[in-house]
């Protein structure tokens, strides 16, 4: 991990500690933190009527609310991999001593009231209080894992549709679900889950029968109109199941050959390092899947201060015109345009066609750590 990151992770994991010994009963730790955490908690917990109570009154209100059983099972349930992974390290043991844990392991939780964190001595530690503990004990482990493992693969196929096309009606992503996994998903069903995330960061909104990317953030109604319009006649990219949920994560994309053509010339004839080429060839494939300009493409070199000769320049031209003939791309649905059109020349990127343009002049990059000191990467982030 760079080591400007590790530090801001650190800091800002220290500013939401409690400083002092570690704690584990709900009630002690609740006593122990100021009226403003108490009423930030009591927010993310839609206390009503807490800016009227005193700090023992909000403590005990706070109490009552986060050892409500359906509170509980309710943010278990919708608690991303990453969060889930960490609470169960913090449920089979006290507590946690963890001095590089991501903040997005734990900080909707945190919000929530479910776990808490103390520096002590200089380390810091982390937990679940014992009442909350108790709780999930007494949970029907086997109906709970099993709603959670149905709402979580919903939602995986959400964040895989958003990457793939930018925008699916509601009712196509629906019976994606269906002919894979022959489920039944319904309307109302897929509604709920929707409804449960509401209150988390997500790369997606549902708007007037449509799930988009919120990479489409700011855009106006004419322009996705505009936008469903173009792609109308277009069919459907759909992969079997394995390969569609790979693009729910963020990171991914497809190898093709003509990014590996791209990064060998990379290594070989500008003699850069690997590392280096994988994050250009990351960058350029990015930029090909939102239909950039040629020179926003010749400009993921630039901006690491690698200057290419006029040679250099013809010989990079083809190989990221093949990239992007092969990229899959959301004005295509997913599929490339080699695909759509099987035996054309290949095509470049066009100089104006981005309905949806990505901030490609921003100095900061696509796979660099987000400035904002998330511990993510801008492209997961802020861009």
């Amino acid at each position: 991990m760079d080591l400007e990151l590790q530090k801001e992770i650190r800091q800002l994991n220290v500013a939401n500690a409690i400083k002092g010994a570690v704690t584990t009963s709900l009630k002690e730790i609740l006593l122990r933190l100021t009226k403003d955490r108490l009423n930030f908690i009591a927010a993310g917990c839609a206390l009503s009527g807490r800016s009227k109570l005193k700090k023992q009154e909000l403590a005990d209100a706070l109490y009552e609310r986060i050892t409500d059983e359906k509170e509980v099972r309710a943010a278990f349930l919708t608690a991303e991999p990453q969060e889930w992974a960490f609470v169960n390290r913090l449920l089979e043991a006290p507590y946690v001593q963890d001095d590089e844990v991501f903040p997005d392991a734990y900080l909707f939780l945190m919000d929530k009231g479910l776990v808490y964190s103390f520096m002590e001595q200089d380390k810091l530690y982390y937990v679940i209080p014992e009442e909350i503990k108790d709780i999930y004990r007494k949970l029907d482990r086997h109906a709970f894992h099993e709603e959670r493992g149905y709402s979580q693969l919903v939602l995986q196929y959400i964040e895989a549709a958003v990457s793939l096309y930018g925008i699916c009606p509601v009712q196509k992503l629906i019976e994606i679900y269906n002919a894979q996994n022959g489920d039944g998903l319904t309307e109302e069903a897929f509604g709920a889950i929707c409804a449960s995330v509401a209150e988390k960061v997500r790369t997606w909104e549902v708007k007037d029968g449509y799930l988009f990317s919120d990479s489409l953030n700011g855009e106006s109604v004419d322009e996705f109109g505009a936008f469903l319009e173009s792609v109308k006649d277009k069919p459907y990219y759909i992969p079997p199941k394995e390969e569609l949920l790979q693009y729910a994560d963020i990171d991914y994309f497809e190898m093709t050959p003509q990014l590996e053509a791209l990064k060998r010339y990379i290594m070989q004839s500008l003699g850069k390092v690997e590392q280096l080429a994988d994050a250009i060839v990351d960058d350029v494939q990015l930029a090909c899947s939102m239909e950039e300009p040629l020179d926003a493409l010749i400009g993921e070199f630039d901006r690491r201060g690698i200057r290419l000769s006029q040679k250099q320049l013809k010989e990079l031209q083809p190989l990221i015109y093949n990239v992007y003939a092969h990229t899959r791309t959301w004005a295509n649905r997913g599929f490339t345009p080699a695909e759509l059109n099987p035996q054309p020349k290949p095509a470049a990127p066009k100089d104006n066609v981005v309905l949806f343009p990505a901030a490609g002049s921003a100095k900061i990059g696509r796979n660099e750590p987000c400035p904002c000191g998330s511990g993510k990467k801008f492209k997961k982030c802020c861009l």
